[in-house]
This record gives C-alpha cells, structure tokens and sequence, in this order.
C-alpha cells in the first residue's frame, strides 16, 4: 500500500497530513499488528509528522478508529452488485463478508468490541434479511438466519486467521494422522462446504415454517 506523504513544511510551520494518508497508514498499521497498535504516535513514525498533527487531522483516537472501520466496509458495500435470489444475496453477502475480514483482519477485532458502522453496512442486512423473507422465512426466523449465517462466517475467519493455514501441518505427526481432517483440511473447503450447508438449513426451513415455530 502507497501512503501519501505529509506536505513539506513551509516557514517553520508543523507538517501536515492529510485524513486519507493517515487512514492508509492507519489500516495498514491495524491489519499488520492489530488495532491497539494503531496510537498518534506510531502513524506520526510512519508519516514523519508530529502526533498533534495527526490529532488534528483526526480528532482524536475514537474517531480515528471509527473512521478507519467506517471506510473500509463502506468501500466494500458501495462496490457489491447484488444477484436477484435469494440465495444468490446469502452467497454474495457471505462471500463478501469473508474476503472483507480476511483481507482486513482489522474489521474483525474491531467487530469484537462494537457492531460493524460504515456507509451501506444496514443497508446490506437489511438486504440480507428482506432476501430471506423473499425465500419464505417469516420476520423473526429470517434475522435469526442472518445471525447465523453472519456468525458462521466471522467464526470461520476468526479461527482460521488464529490458527492460521499450516495449523494441520504443524501439529505432531501422530496427532495429525488422528486428526478427522487428516485428508480434508483445505479452509476454503471448509467454508464452501459450510456455507452450503447454511443456505441448505435455511431452504429447508422455508420449505417446512413448522420446524421453526415448534421451536419456540
């Protein structure tokens, strides 16, 4: 990633910098060493400005952050061109959501601490959820089927960014021969196979509404 240098400084005036080149410092910082890494301090080292001038710029840490969320997910639901089925909406919102975290492990620790806020981040549940009502799921089972299928994938990434993709191949040899995913440990795989089986799940309970309303 290219990060804009601050301006040169002109008549003994503080250096300045711009938001987006300390948002572009700022996520590569968190996506590299996590979001506490993210301090005036440390983006003031990277930009070569002084840490007032990145408060300036800023408004402070809060607001850095929440603007650093902000415009990634807002980047990425501004750029989804959505299919006409349902179940090509649960696919894509999957799909997408999973290349998000992965190429952005900072949207997921920040997403540990607070719902997710940036431009269209509603807008794109309420999609989600109004294309499960289109498949035949009533108000209630559809945004617990958005639930599910939302924390199948950030717990599918959390693990796999935890453990990362030579978790299998680490292990002691005989623990990895009695492993159960000895011959099938490929992580997109995994999440293909799992993502399936959700969209599988949620067919059926279209198919049958008793089999949730017996539930509650």
């Amino acid at each position: 990633m290219v990060v804009e240098k601050a301006s040169t400084p002109k008549n003994g005036r503080p250096r300045a910098v711009t938001l987006d080149a300390v948002l572009d410092a700022a996520t590569e910082l968190a996506d590299d060493r996590g979001l506490d890494a993210v301090t005036f301090r440390a983006l003031a080292d990277r930009l070569e400005v002084s840490p007032m001038a990145i408060h300036r710029t800023t408004g402070g840490i809060d607001a850095l952050q929440h603007a650093l969320v902000s415009r990634i997910v807002g980047e990425v639901t501004r750029s989804v061109d959505w299919p006409d089925d349902w179940r090509g909406i649960v696919r894509l919102f999957a799909d997408t959501l999973h290349d998000l975290l992965m190429r952005h492990p900072v949207i997921l620790e920040a997403h540990r601490r607070a719902s997710l806020v940036g431009p269209g981040a509603d807008d794109v549940a309420y999609r989600v959820v109004a294309a499960l009502r289109s498949a035949g799921l009533d108000e209630e089972a559809a945004a617990y089927a958005y639930g599910t299928l939302h924390d199948f994938v950030t717990g599918h990434v959390a693990i796999r960014l935890g453990r990362g993709d030579l978790e299998l191949i680490q292990l002691p040899p005989e623990r990895r021969a009695a492993s159960v995913f000895a011959d099938h440990h490929d992580y997109d795989r995994r999440f293909s196979f799992g993502l399936d089986f959700v969209i599988g799940g949620i067919a059926a309970a279209a198919a049958n509404p008793a089999s949730h309303e017996e539930q509650r």
